[in-house]
């Protein structure tokens, strides 16, 4: 099974998830248990490439060295319906039922969009949630990350609560 997640500027949320997912440490409407995950894609658009660069190290350095497909979308963001449309069906493209989105990462419409094409395709749907003040600090490491400082990025990890919603 695959893992499809968006990403936004924060990329600690997608290692955050696989790692629940395989561990089975996460909510859900059904029994829990470890779960295999074969691939994991990162959709993303134009405007994350030092969070994309950032999310691969992450995996390389503190996580798993599972490889990572990257899709990039054509679109920064969604600004009109057809963008909307475009994201719906590029994700829809990458999921089979059974499979897990994410949707932590990006922004609103974007995770919205994600989020159709999930129920559209028969996939499980998936957040991992910070507190706020987490999430500052996490904003404030990728912030020095992209300033090129010495940070670890391990640093992005912050043991969230992981949900599955269906």
């Amino acid at each position: 099974m695959n893992l499809v997640s968006t990403l936004g500027t924060t990329p600690g949320g997608v290692a955050e998830t696989y790692l629940s997912l395989m561990k089975g440490n996460y909510l859900a409407p059904f029994p829990n248990y470890p779960l295999k995950i074969d691939e994991v894609v990162v959709v993303r658009t134009k405007g994350t490439d030092v969070s994309f660069s950032v999310l691969s190290i992450i995996f390389s350095k503190c996580v798993s060295s599972i490889p990572i497909r990257e899709v990039k979308l054509s679109i920064d963001d969604v600004m009109n319906p057809q963008d909307f449309k475009e994201v719906r069906e590029r994700v829809r493209s990458l999921l089979s039922p059974g499979d897990y989105l994410d949707f932590t990462g990006g922004r609103k419409a974007i995770s919205a969009a994600a989020a159709l094409a999930a129920r559209e395709a028969g996939a499980h749907l998936v957040s991992t949630a910070v507190d706020q003040d987490t999430y500052a600090r996490m904003n404030e490491v990728m912030m020095r990350i992209a300033k090129g400082e010495d940070v670890d990025p391990c640093n992005l990890l912050a043991n969230g609560r992981t949900i599955v919603f269906f």
